[in-house]
């Protein structure tokens, strides 16, 4: 099958790594959508991967934290495309300044809704084009941080932060929200969906990023900044896992635990994640109240676990 031309939707692409990742899948000659919540960020990037790209992408304006604008990435993709390859969540809050927890007009914390509801819900409504693809793959992006936390569990009287909230806190949270998710999606999608959590090291600030932090806290980030990974290493990381997944090679050829493992580092090793995500009811537990916050979206494959094996975590 000639995998030229697949279709590749990209959160985050607006800067770091999803910048690099979607500029270089374009210049492979795929079909890809970045997601970002800035217009002027997101058209600056769109200028920048469209100067290389074989194929142009196309941007896709949308905040993961409301839940109406991740149905029109949907409607925007659907228009032009008729099934998705590849699904990379890689969007993420990491606000330092958000000192105090900001809710959403839903109500829900900031960091929460955008980190964990928004990547759930936004894989819902890109289901059914999901489906239609001969091997779809959905990447997730959850953070070595957590090896900091390996006891860490769901709060589950207190998903949005309230009484323990700091934005570090809420951040791994949701980080180990994400490896809970990708973990039982592998259990309830369609054995020919890929699913992989990459679990990221810290990556070196763009510098207008850096540039826009708060004083103090860009120059607390400054050297651990310097000694960070490039943005490029981590997009070569993504491309890769789409590209061994959808050809079927050896790297992914298997319908499950696709890379050798369901949660892998950034070189594609498998990688053991906090005790908590291999907790089958909390898994569960989570799904069920993330579908119930994320407006209870519809799934093209149900809602029931359909895996015959277990994954290869």
């Amino acid at each position: 099958m000639d995998h030229s031309r697949e279709v590749v939707v990209v959160t985050g692409g607006g800067s770091g790594i999803g910048l690099r990742a979607a500029g270089r899948l374009a210049a492979d000659g795929h079909k890809v959508f970045i997601v970002c919540r800035d217009r002027r960020r997101g058209e600056d990037a769109l200028s920048r991967i469209n100067a290389t790209a074989a194929e142009t992408a196309r941007l896709v304006l949308a905040d993961l934290s409301e839940p109406d604008s991740l149905d029109a990435v949907a409607s925007s993709v659907a228009a032009e495309a008729d099934h998705l390859d590849a699904l990379v969540n890689n969007a993420a809050n990491f606000d330092q300044a958000l000192r105090e927890p900001h809710r959403t007009a839903a109500g829900h914390e900031l960091i929460w809704a955008t980190n964990h509801l928004g990547p759930f819900r936004l894989t819902a409504v890109l289901s059914g084009l999901l489906a239609a693809a001969p091997r779809p793959v959905v990447v997730t992006v959850a953070s070595k941080g957590l090896v900091t936390t390996p006891r860490a569990t769901i709060r589950f009287d207190h998903l949005d932060g309230a009484g323990w909230y700091t934005p570090t806190r809420a951040y791994y949270h949701s980080k180990l929200a994400q490896v809970m998710f990708s973990f039982e999606l592998a259990l309830r999608a369609p054995a020919k969906l890929g699913v992989a959590c990459v679990r990221v090291p810290a990556v070196r600030l763009d510098a207008d990023r850096l540039a826009g932090l708060p004083r103090l806290l860009r120059v607390a980030y400054a050297p651990k900044n310097r000694l960070a990974a490039p943005p490029e290493e981590l997009a070569a990381t993504y491309a890769r896992i789409i590209r061994s997944h959808t050809d079927g090679g050896d790297d992914g050829g298997g319908p499950r635990g696709s890379l050798r493992g369901i949660y892998v580092d950034e070189r594609l090793r498998p990688v053991k994640a906090p005790a908590h995500a291999y907790d089958a009811a909390a898994r569960a537990r989570l799904w069920s109240v993330t579908q119930e916050a994320a407006g209870d979206p519809r799934w093209a494959w149900g809602a029931e676990p359909v895996c015959e094996e277990r994954p290869t975590w």
